[in-house]
């Protein structure tokens, strides 16, 4: 199958930043590039892993994010195991006695009781599937539905303010598990390599192929790019919670976002410094939007300091996003770029 042609079964998502709209810019961009391995460093969504996963190439996907690195596992490293009528109906089976951690903690928040409770029913029964695979896949499916049932898929209000009359909030969470569940099978394919799904800061990565993606959580004064905020429910869920203190005071129970260096414009720029100064023995490809720090011409000097070769692609598309002023929403066009370091 062609690569863009088993790119059409990545299950979508509403996640923030996906490069799904670029991808065929993408697939131009890396199919004018000799190499065999690569490693998609900020992976998110996945989108980009699966592009290179559907290109036959050797693929290492890292997020520091659980959730998104749960669903590189469930597509990217997994090759062959899908989930059965049989399994999908121990996820649906309700238990004798069972945790109800959802509906005790966010009562009242995203969700109704029952809706609550069907969480915990299938976040308790994945526990018992013994395949690390199933259970990912299980996992990212009911990350799906939560997130299809969420008005914008983000959890950063509590209620249905934001509820736009799409279909996918009227259908029940079952349905949304199993849709999931049947879109993630789909998805499961064998490119003949040993991929690999990581969850890392990018500091703490220690794989070198040849190629590097990077796609970061840009430093932006226009934007947040706190992804915690905006998906910590599902966060905590593939988390179980563990390891993640819960600030009580808060309307929506998040917990503390992960420390990062792309915090802050000095960080930002001292982390793109560090990334093109650790690859520098491999093919360097940044994905970029122009409302980012550092600035086109900062990164463009890092690479030239490191006696880089620096190639930006401008990609014919452009969005518009809003931030929160007190008179209203200020609408920012943004444009986006490739950059080829080598």
């Amino acid at each position: 199958m062609k690569p863009l042609e088993q790119y059409k079964k990545f299950p979508p998502s509403r996640y923030m930043g996906s490069k799904n709209k670029i991808i065929k810019n993408l697939y131009e961009v890396f199919s004018q590039i000799d190499f065999s391995s690569a490693l998609d460093l900020f992976s998110g969504s996945s989108a980009v892993s699966y592009l290179l996963k559907s290109m036959g190439k050797k693929v290492i996907s890292n997020d520091y994010m659980f959730f998104s690195s749960n669903i590189s596992k469930s597509i990217i490293e997994n090759s062959s195991v899908k989930l059965t009528n049989l399994d999908i109906n121990q996820l649906l089976k309700v238990p004798k006695n069972y945790d109800k951690f959802v509906q005790q903690k966010f009562k009242g928040i995203f969700f109704s009781k029952n809706e609550n409770d069907f969480i915990d029913i299938v976040r308790n029964n994945i526990k018992k599937i013994n395949n690390k695979y199933k259970q990912s896949m299980a996992m990212s499916s009911l990350v799906k539905a939560c997130q299809k049932k969420q008005p914008r898929g983000i959890f950063t209000f509590v209620g249905k303010r934001y509820d736009d009359g799409r279909a996918d909030l009227k259908k029940s969470f079952e349905t949304q598990l199993i849709e999931g569940i049947k879109v993630f099978n789909n998805a499961v394919f064998n490119n003949k390599k040993k991929n690999k799904s990581l969850n890392n800061d990018f500091t703490k990565v220690k794989e070198k192929p040849d190629l590097v993606y990077i796609d970061p959580p840009y430093f932006s004064k226009h934007s947040d790019n706190e992804y915690v905020r905006r998906y910590h429910f599902i966060e905590g869920l593939t988390r179980d919670w563990k390891n993640i203190q819960i600030q009580e005071n808060t309307k929506t129970k998040k917990f503390k976002k992960y420390p990062s260096m792309f915090d802050s414009k000095q960080g930002s720029f001292d982390a793109i410094n560090y990334l093109i100064k650790k690859y520098s023995k491999q093919i360097v490809v940044i994905s970029y939007s122009s409302n980012s720090l550092p600035t086109f011409n900062e990164i463009k000097k890092i690479a030239k300091n490191f006696n880089k070769e620096f190639n930006a692609i401008k990609i014919p598309y452009t969005y518009s996003f809003g931030t929160q002023k007190k008179r209203g929403d200020i609408k920012n066009t943004v444009k986006e770029y490739i950059f080829i370091i080598k």
